[in-house]
């Protein structure tokens, strides 16, 4: 019974044999002994019949340079000698021929497909080493387990090129303000290197900011100016790799408008660029902002650690009511506040809080005047802002979706000379008296 439909004959010769298959749709046969240097793989007889074209394909034998030394191919196949390969080419003879060998004898269709593949395209097939097999796994065999290649180590951490600083300032203004202090410390361990510098400031040191670091102008009368160092401390930093601060933000925004006083006024001079501060680069680790992230401050992480249990129905404001009773009672028993009053309790959440224009912290009491702490000009006194070239940034504010006592307290500034303004604000939200 013929077989319906195409099929592929496949000559591979490897001196001094040949291996022959015939990829058929039923059956896979090797064929008779090769002929000497075959050129394609004949049909079986009793094929020609079958319906549809026959394909076969052939891999010529190795042939040689004739400009190559030393000896030819044998005509037996078998190489003579060394010899200089070309690349092995793949035949695509026509299916007629293919068709015509399975009835004539070998030697005939040899003939005769040499004659149809000198019409036909050769395409190189380039030589491809085929590597030793290592392992052989049968068909059907059990799945064989490859372990998994183990996790990298975790690289060793090292304090070389770490470095931690912290300034002390004459206030919050980045504009106005000045560094009068600044320590470095050398790593991580008691002990480590440290060095510190005070600068001696060109504006007063605010009250405020004073009565934090208890730091007078008397105490930095001998002092340098910032610029006399700032080349130095613009060394130290490049040469770390890790900057490390606590609620940093602040300290390099300080330290960075020192040094863009300094580029402006060289600029003004006609000098040369001043040193910079550049922390491009760097890794930075604040470890404020660590905590923050590593300890979760959610009325469920409140409640499971100061209660000990998780509570269900969270974000209903009845659950969340109870449960913000029990946390506050554990914090109490914990941080040892249960014989304080209320007074002293607010005390502790916000010691900032007598200091606050309204109830929030947009706006504070520094000594006899007025600071906004929000923004780019966050430090800076209200009634100068309304006074100056930043007019416009008050009423800015105004404009916006600030709380109401926020924009009434700007508005009024904007309106009233600085006295008669500090005085509103006294008789309607009152001033911190100590």
């Amino acid at each position: 019974m013929s077989e319906p439909g195409p099929r592929l004959a496949l000559a591979l010769r490897s001196d001094p044999a040949t291996l022959q298959f015939d990829f058929g749709p039923a059956f896979l046969a090797p064929s008779a002994p090769p002929a000497p240097r075959p050129r394609f793989t004949p049909a079986a007889p009793g094929q020609a019949a079958a319906g549809g074209p026959a394909i076969a394909a052939s891999v010529a034998a190795t042939s040689v340079d004739p400009a190559a030394d030393g000896p030819t191919e044998g005509a037996n196949g078998a190489a003579t000698g060394p010899a200089r390969k070309k690349p092995r080419r793949l035949r695509a003879v026509p299916a007629e021929a293919a068709t015509a060998a399975g009835a004539a004898s070998p030697e005939a269709a040899v003939a005769e497909a040499a004659v149809a593949e000198a019409a036909v395209a050769e395409v190189a097939v380039p030589e491809v080493a085929v590597p030793e097999p290592v392992a052989v796994i049968a068909a059907g065999s059990a799945p064989v387990e490859v372990p998994a290649a183990p996790a990298p180590a975790a690289a060793a951490r090292s304090d070389e090129g770490l470095l931690i600083f912290d300034v002390e300032t004459t206030g919050t203004d980045k504009r106005r303000d000045q560094v009068i202090e600044l320590c470095i410390q050398f790593g991580l361990e008691p002990g480590a290197r440290s060095r510190t510098w005070r600068f001696r400031p060109t504006v007063p040191i605010s009250p405020g900011a004073q009565a934090v670091h208890g730091i007078s102008l008397e105490d930095l009368a001998d002092c340098p100016p910032f610029a006399d160092c700032a080349e130095e401390i613009s060394a130290i930093f490049a040469e770390a790799q890790v900057i490390v601060g606590y609620n940093l933000t602040f300290d390099i925004d300080m330290l960075q408008a020192e040094y863009e006083r300094l580029r402006v006024a060289a600029a003004e001079r006609g000098g040369l660029p001043a040193a910079r501060l550049d922390t491009r680069g760097k890794t930075v680790v604040d470890p404020y902002r660590l905590w923050q992230q590593c300890e979760p401050r959610s009325l469920q992480h409140a409640h499971q650690r100061f209660v000990g249990q998780s509570f269900e129905a969270a974000h209903s404001a009845e659950a969340d009511v109870a449960a913000t009773g029990r946390v506050l009672a554990g914090m109490l028993r914990s941080f040892g506040l249960d014989a304080h009053d209320w007074r002293g309790i607010a005390g502790v959440c916000d010691p900032q809080r007598p200091s606050w224009v309204g109830p929030t912290r947009h706006l504070q009491w520094d000594g006899p005047a007025i600071v906004i702490t929000f923004g780019k000009h966050a430090g800076a006194q209200v009634h100068e802002l309304a006074r100056g070239e930043f007019r416009d940034y008050l009423r800015w504010v105004c404009d916006r979706d600030f709380p109401m006592h926020v924009r009434e307290v700007c508005q009024r500034a904007l309106e009233l000379p600085a006295d008669e303004f500090l005085a509103w604000v006294k008789a309607e939200y009152g001033q911190v008296t100590a």
